[in-house]
């Protein structure tokens, strides 16, 4: 019997292979369809090492959002104008596909305690940009920016999610999803500067 190879070794390299292979595997399957011997299959551990460093699945999966949340955060930067604001959010959405994809099966699953999330920082910065941008009186003050990050927010991980079903639904589907997904934020971007 021949030993696997690549175990992490040591307490920071097993927590580090075990968040990796959840964040992978709660993006593909879901939370609740996810065992501890499959992230500790992924992640090449025993499965006794993720309960001694994790205790519960909840417990990893609220450390998975976290970090998918600081990835986030690290690909907008600090929010400068809306436009640049918005357009650097959707980028940053659909690079780490895998922090909306875990948030989406996260909530279907229903398996969640408490917050989904505790933490929401670029969402208020952005309220605050739109605010600042409101008073400033470059942008519409017809409504109110809480509503606009909650309704821009929805529509680019919505557009994200189910843009399978929207683009060809609508007719948008000759162009590359990429393409009309900017062409639509565009859009929004021009219903909200004006």
């Amino acid at each position: 019997m021949t030993a696997k190879t690549n175990k992490p070794m040591g307490k920071a390299a097993v927590m580090e292979a075990i968040l990796e292979a959840s964040t992978a595997l709660f993006a593909e399957k879901g939370i609740a369809a996810v065992s501890w011997r499959d992230i500790a299959a992924k992640a090449n551990v025993n499965p006794g090492l993720i309960h001694r460093h994790f205790r519960t699945k909840e417990n990893i999966r609220l450390q998975v959002q976290d970090r998918l949340m600081e990835e986030i955060n690290k690909d907008i930067g600090e929010p400068g104008d809306p436009e640049e604001a918005l357009v650097n959010g959707v980028l940053a959405l659909r690079k780490n596909d895998a922090f909306w994809k875990v948030m989406a099966r996260t909530f279907l699953d229903g398996k969640f305690e408490g917050d989904v999330q505790t933490s929401f920082p670029f969402l208020q910065k952005m309220v605050d940009s739109l605010n600042t941008a409101q008073d400033a009186g470059t942008i519409t003050s017809r409504v109110d920016p809480t509503m606009l990050v909650a309704g821009g927010t929805a529509m680019a991980l919505g557009l994200l999610l189910f843009e399978k079903y929207i683009l060809p639904a609508t007719g948008l589907d000759a162009a590359p999803p990429e393409e009309t997904q900017d062409a639509i934020l565009n859009a929004f971007l021009e219903a909200l500067l004006k």
